[in-house]
């Protein structure tokens, strides 16, 4: 009797001992530190998971550049910022859930993530049709396009974190494991969020630039239909893949692109 209560006593202080080890681990990272972790991510050897969704993110952004108003440049950057900031909100909402496993909402959307990547795939799939409906109607009828890609956005980024599947980066590693911790769900998923922020930031400070310059190329001669219809086809090749199930094959050839 008194060596089970020994063991019992020893299983208790050990899963205790785990506990306070993660919150530390937690509390060393912070907000700073799971932003710029989450930023840094986008530029290190982890691109080739991230380069599941961030080719189709300069597609989406490089198509918003064509079919918004950009008769100025002020006029062209607010156009793609605030769809930008919309899709970094919808995507880290829902990376954070997702992240946040010891939660009921966190299991409950991994248990049925098959259903909701098929869901994402067609509003993908949509997404990239209307883009390319937008840029062969555009010389026909004039479209006042801003305001509906304002809010597609957001939950274009709903649709991303869905069909992303993340590698682990160290500082990723530590959240999760925090956030597994149900009495930690909360400020878990707060840090992880501000994470998906961060990786986020960093779509966006290279898609912005890039649809401007690829913009201002085009304004000089290039043909920018081209461009839009391009855009729209990464964007439903994406949805395709997740509908049909192909999206596997995708990621197993960006591991054995980068890996090998």
């Amino acid at each position: 009797m008194n060596l089970n209560l020994l063991q019992v006593l020893t299983a208790v202080f050990e899963h205790h001992h785990e506990h306070e080890a993660v919150k530390e681990l937690a509390a060393d990272i912070g907000y700073l530190n799971s932003l710029i972790g989450g930023f840094l991510s986008f530029f290190s050897i982890w691109q080739f998971c991230i380069a599941q969704i961030s080719p189709f993110f300069m597609a989406f952004i490089l198509g918003v550049r064509f079919i918004t108003d950009a008769s100025t440049l002020k006029k062209s950057a607010a156009n793609l910022l605030i769809p930008s900031i919309g899709y970094a909100a919808g995507f880290s909402i829902i990376f954070a859930l997702l992240g946040s496993s010891g939660t009921y909402t966190g299991s409950y959307l991994l248990y049925n993530i098959k259903y909701f990547r098929l869901l994402s795939g067609i509003f993908i799939l949509f997404t990239g049709v209307f883009i390319a409906g937008t840029g062969i109607l555009r010389k026909v009828i004039t479209l006042s396009t801003d305001a509906i890609v304002w809010l597609l956005a957001p939950f274009l980024g709903v649709a991303f974190a869905f069909v992303y599947s993340p590698c682990i980066p160290p500082v990723l590693s530590k959240l999760l494991n925090y956030a597994s911790i149900p009495e930690n769900a909360v400020h878990g998923r707060l840090l992880l969020t501000v994470y998906g922020m961060g990786l986020s930031s960093a779509f966006v400070a290279t898609g912005i630039p890039l649809a401007l310059a690829v913009g201002w190329r085009a304004d000089k001669g290039r043909r920018p239909g081209l461009i839009i219809l391009g855009s729209a086809f990464f964007l439903m090749a994406l949805g395709a893949m997740n509908i049909t199930g192909l999206m596997v094959y995708y990621k197993a050839f960006l591991l054995g692109f980068f890996v090998e």
